[in-house]
């Protein structure tokens, strides 16, 4: 390290062009990645999930999946359903690679279907219909035969269970009656809802349809057509456009106050402008090296990767930051600029070095994992700290030598360290006490470990939403689906290759949803076959034959109901035969194939109702659809939000442990391999255990529950956290027993610094709008509290304490 620091003292002005040069490339290709931003839940899983392959085979066959829904609110229904009416027709002619379709009423739909009802009546009613009509006009001639007056014989009257009989009938359209003149609609009209159809999927179709829209409705201008007439945006796809936005702004956030406040941080703890700006530099340098080289290893950014600039920049920057405060106090004593340089990077490297590969490896440990939104954290983190460390022992020295040169760095004003002074009195007063305090706090946390249950994974996925979307956005507007609609909108979908299996598989699901008794978790099982009734030609047939026995004389002493009923049933339209291809076109869209085929698709819905976004409802809804499409044919697609969201939980359940395993068996085998000393490699470990037993009772304590995204705070506090330890214990080696506390006032301000700068990378994350980064926010915070206290405080003061009582049996 001697040997490199005077190479770099040396060539200063070539070593920071080269590394500036190398930024700046890595600067273009970090815009890059960040263009390259995808946030669909599926980017998370591994390629190979179930969930993942059969979303790309139904996207690939199927014309369209996802959906925007426009709300419309007005008090006056006239003048917003005239405005739904010409939103539409605008709509329609944007070409269909940006707007499949558009939906807003099935009025059509419901006359089609009502003008052939009776063909959709079950033959075995039909025939009792035809019985009882027969039946009655026979009790009708007997009642009026003039013969009969004086026979004394009863006349049975048959009996038609009218209502039974409307009422099975009634529940097979009841979803869809309720609209107000076939309108999407509430009954009162005064909110109007429109579905419009995404081509494909993907952001960027979403963001090009979401224009579109917003360009129509600009152009048409709401107000023109009534003064209160709102316009609002619902549905999967506004939740993918809401959450993507609302994301970048929070990274655009949390990059700038983790930069504004850690800077301002370095200049009052150095009293050095000029070494703070060349860490600064040394920092950027080593984060645009970071993620150029993401560019070309992962080559996009999912939902956990992107906030990783704030925790590589908050991170990062701890190996300059004990690099500059070792070099600076070198300088206070009068050493030179050469001379500083190489105690400096001689006497930090080993520690800061561990501490990198430490927090590397944690990060690394996650690369072991199928989950895609761990594997990459992994890759992208293990190259930040290796790549951060080698910018503040190349770049970082250099820039510090010129700016010596250029006379930046004349005057070094001594530091006050009253942050480290402060803490070293308090342990060297209170040593007992302290160490007492971290024993109770040990034992508690030791007494939540029975709490751990898997009901620790947080399954109410509302809760890992963007805060402001379930407010006031898509998520807040979603419930007027729900009022509108009356069921579920977003349909698992099921697409077998082969029809045959398409009814196997919708009979197992009606069978099942039969079993679940009054209040099914499975509510709507759909095929194209539903809509084309069985048996026609009989049906036919048979209201023939009702037609025939009933001339309109007859047909006039019929009760009401039952004329109405008759009436119904001997529409012309349901006199004729018909195919699927004569179905409306809306009702062919919902099954309709890229290649124009249709029939293959089964849709199935989940129940509204309370807690229907836990995610252990979802898991056995997905089960239920799995099985069955297993059942017929194995590795039948099954697609849509719900899978993804349940293979995500899984995953976490499966991969979670096992990186945090990994995790914790490279950092105890990384300092082990690197400081030979058995003394200080135990209390490097015993301070980092003695923070993660305290970080895991807080967890269980307070019932902390783990998702998707901050679950990687458990892995990489181990790698993190032990470089607390790592510093200190290494300079406390360097200084002999008996100077804990002078290794403290010398050392622990910066090794505090590291911990405050990692720390508002974190924090940066507890503004954020989206509740899954606030989450990970939160526990990592806890987690650098934890381990930085158990290194600077608890066990400096044990070995205060143990010191003190050592030195005084000598003495006695």
């Amino acid at each position: 390290m001697k040997k490199i620091a005077r190479f770099v003292t040396h060539y200063a002005v070539i070593v920071s062009l080269i590394g500036t040069l190398i930024a700046m490339g890595g600067l273009y290709y970090s815009v890059q990645l960040y263009k390259n931003l995808r946030t669909d839940l599926q980017e998370l899983l591994p390629t190979t999930a179930r969930s993942v392959l059969d979303l790309n085979q139904v996207t690939a066959r199927m014309a369209s999946f996802q959906s925007i829904v426009v709300l419309f609110f007005s008090d006056q229904p006239t003048e917003s359903k005239r405005f739904v009416e010409d939103l539409a027709s605008e709509l329609k002619s944007v070409p269909k690679e940006t707007i499949y379709s558009v939906e807003y009423k099935i009025s059509r739909e419901l006359k089609f279907f009502n003008d052939r009802r009776s063909l959709y009546i079950d033959l075995e009613d039909l025939e009792r219909i035809k019985k009882y009509i027969r039946d009655r006009i026979g009790y009708e001639r007997e009642l009026y035969n003039p013969l009969n007056i004086f026979g004394g014989n009863e006349i049975k009257e048959p009996r038609l269970d009218y209502t039974a009989l409307k009422k099975k009938y009634e529940s097979k359209v009841q979803g869809y009656d309720h609209f107000p003149n076939g309108y999407y609609a509430t009954a009162d009209e005064k909110i109007r809802a429109m579905v419009i159809y995404m081509p494909g999927n993907g952001l960027d179709v979403a963001q090009r349809m979401k224009a579109a829209i917003e360009k129509a409705v600009k152009h048409l201008g709401p107000q023109n057509y009534a003064g209160d007439l709102q316009v609002k945006y619902t549905g999967n796809v506004q939740n993918l456009l809401e959450e993507s936005a609302a994301l970048v702004e929070d990274l655009e956030l949390s990059t700038v106050i983790v930069l504004v406040v850690v800077t301002i941080a370095m200049i009052l703890f150095y009293r050095s402008f000029g070494g703070t700006l060349a860490l600064i530099f040394s920092l950027f340098m080593g984060t645009f090296w970071t993620f150029g080289v993401a560019f070309f290893t992962v080559g996009y950014l999912n939902a956990n990767t992107a906030f990783l600039a704030s925790i590589v920049i908050g991170n990062g920057i701890n190996f300059g930051t004990i690099l500059l405060a070792r070099y600076l106090e070198e300088r206070r004593a009068q050493k030179d600029n050469a001379t500083a340089l190489e105690i400096a990077m001689s006497q930090t490297a080993t520690s800061t070095l561990t501490a990198a590969l430490a927090a590397g490896l944690s990060y690394g440990s996650l690369m072991l994992t199928g989950f895609r939104g761990f594997s990459q954290f992994g890759v992208i983190g293990l190259a930040g700290m290796i790549l951060c460390w080698i910018s503040a022992y190349t770049v970082l020295p250099a820039y510090l030598t010129i700016f010596e040169r250029i006379g930046f760095m004349k005057k070094f004003k001594p530091s006050r360290g009253r942050i480290s002074n402060a803490m070293a009195q308090f342990v060297a007063k209170f040593p007992k006490a302290i160490w007492v305090v971290s024993v109770l706090g040990v034992v508690a946390s030791v007494c939540t470990f029975p709490l751990y249950k898997r009901g620790m994974i947080e399954t109410d996925l509302t809760k890992l939403r963007d805060k402001r979307s379930m407010e006031s956005g898509a998520g807040a507007l979603y419930h007027y689906i729900d009022d509108i609609f009356k069921h579920s909108f977003s349909p698992m979908v099921i697409l077998p290759k082969d029809r045959a299996d398409t009814e196997k598989i919708a009979e197992l699901l009606r069978k099942e949803r039969a079993a679940q008794g009054a209040n099914p978790l499975l509510t709507t099982v759909q095929t194209l076959s539903d809509f084309v009734p069985k048996d026609q030609k009989r049906k036919i047939q048979v209201l023939h034959e009702i037609r025939d026995l009933l001339p309109a004389r007859l047909l006039q002493r019929l009760a009401p109901p039952e004329q109405h009923l008759v009436l119904e049933l001997l529409n012309p339209k349901g006199l004729k035969p018909f195919l699927e291809s004569d179905l409306p076109t809306l009702v062919l869209d919902r099954f309709k194939e890229k290649d124009g085929s249709f029939g293959k698709i089964v849709l199935m819905d989940k129940a509204i109702q309370q807690g229907s976004d836990d995610a252990s409802l979802i898991a056995k809804f997905v089960a239920i659809g799995r099985d069955a499409a297993d059942a017929v044919t194995p590795g039948t697609p099954v697609a849509g939000d719900l899978p993804i969201t349940t293979d995500m939980l899984e995953a976490i359940h499966r991969d979670g442990p096992k990186a945090t395993l990994v995790a914790f068996l490279a950092v105890v085998i990384l300092v082990a391999l690197l400081f030979h000393n058995f003394r200080t490699v135990g209390l490097i470990l015993f301070a980092l255990g003695l923070g993660v037993i305290w970080f895991a009772g807080l967890i269980l304590g307070f019932h902390l529950k783990i998702n998707f995204l901050n679950f990687i705070a458990l892995p990489i506090t181990f790698g993190i956290g032990v470089d607390y330890g790592v510093n200190i214990f290494a300079r406390y080696k360097e200084e002999g027993s008996g100077n804990i506390i002078n290794v403290i006032r010398q050392t622990g301000g910066a090794v505090l610094l590291c911990s405050f700068t990692t720390i508002v990378g974190y924090s940066s994350l507890l503004i954020a709008g989206n509740q899954a980064f606030v989450s990970f926010g939160r526990l990592a915070v806890l987690g650098e509290f934890t381990c930085a206290a158990a290194a600077v405080i608890a066990l400096p003061a044990f070995l205060s304490f143990y010191e003190k009582r050592k030195s005084s049996s000598k003495s006695a």
